[in-house]
């Protein structure tokens, strides 16, 4: 397996010459800048994003040439925030120390503990990219997983989490060969979201559970953990609003609801993180629906391994677990079956 440092590297190294000099076009910060758009790793990061933020590569370099200018977009101005942040000598000296720790992590270890909770014949072939990204600790884009040491300190056993992206391309190798889900997402928009809903909450609900479980709990004693232990408690506190949305989710695709945009922002809403806590309120609830599943003695650990084979299975196999004031509503159930067996046929 092979891990690159590339990318959070030539950021570690724009930072630094941005700091001494703010941005200079002829300067060396200039010149760094571009060569870190010309780099292949840093490319392949910055790609990974431009899917689901357009024009992702021009709007960082912009926003790289002025730290400082205020940004509206949500999303971007957690970026342009976390990393005027880090545009500091010390910290960049820290983040030069972890990038070292980081490549020496025992990444084949964390791609087994992630093969223990999928089926047998599962293959994953990945490279690993250390970044500096303060909006996702760690992702996956294809075969690519990304791990970044802005918020996480590069530590065996906080890192051992990082077993939640390998899990996701095994997930992906199952999910990739399965024809329903795959008609349902060539049948129309609609379908598509659909099966990017059930995707998500296979995917996440496992991961989260089985290899990173630090990542959706209150983490007691670890230093930095405030913001993420008061999303978790809150996130605990509405759990049963949580479970509404996603039934109004899930009620507007089966009816098609129009503008089908407000559709997408609600499963924005899931799965989506913009307080920068990094826990997304989807990963929280798909999360602990397989938590239920697990701790149900009349569910075989098997059948939920199984899911990234049977992605359809997860809502009535979280009902078979739940307590009834948690249940989704066994009509919308019945519905969502008839539904997706008419529009993947």
């Amino acid at each position: 397996m092979r891990v690159i440092g590339d990318p959070a590297q030539v950021m570690i190294n724009y930072l630094k010459a941005y700091v001494t000099e703010g941005y200079q076009d002829k300067g060396k910060s200039g010149k760094l800048l571009d060569d870190a758009f010309k780099n292949e790793a840093f490319e392949i990061w910055v790609n990974a994003y431009t899917e689901f933020i357009p024009g992702f590569q021009e709007k960082l370099k912009k926003m790289l040439k002025n730290l400082s200018l205020p940004i509206e977009d949500e999303i971007l101005s957690i970026f342009q925030r976390g990393l005027l942040s880090a545009a500091n000598m010390e910290k960049l000296k820290m983040f030069e120390s972890r990038l070292k720790r980081a490549l020496a992590l025992p990444f084949d270890e964390y791609m087994e503990l992630a093969l223990k909770y999928l089926p047998e014949g599962t293959k994953i072939n990945a490279t690993v990219y250390i970044t500096l990204d303060p909006f996702n600790s760690g992702m996956v884009h294809q075969d690519e997983v990304f791990l970044s040491i802005f918020l996480t300190e590069p530590d065996s056993e906080i890192c051992s989490d990082f077993a939640h992206e390998f899990h996701h391309i095994g997930a992906e190798y199952w999910l990739e060969k399965n024809t329903k889900l795959k008609a349902l997402e060539n049948s129309h928009e609609y379908g598509k979201i659909l099966a990017s809903l059930f995707t998500y909450f296979v995917t996440e609900g496992l991961a989260n559970w089985y290899t990173s479980p630090m990542a959706i709990s209150v983490v007691e004693g670890l230093e930095g953990a405030e913001m993420h232990n008061k999303a978790v408690i809150k996130l605990e506190k509405e759990k049963i609003k949580l479970i509404k949305h996603l039934e109004k989710l899930l009620h507007w695709i089966c009816e098609k609801h129009q503008p089908i945009d407000e559709i997408k922002d609600a499963l924005n809403k899931l799965s989506v993180d913009t307080s920068g806590a990094g826990l997304p309120p989807g990963h929280f609830l798909s999360g602990y629906m397989v938590k239920v599943m697990d701790e149900n003695p009349n569910i075989e650990k098997g059948r939920i391994i199984n899911l990234v084979k049977n992605p359809f299975d997860f809502f009535d196999l979280y009902n078979m677990a739940a307590d009834e004031g948690e249940k989704l509503d066994s009509s919308l159930l019945k519905q969502l079956k008839l539904v997706i067996d008419r529009w993947s046929s």
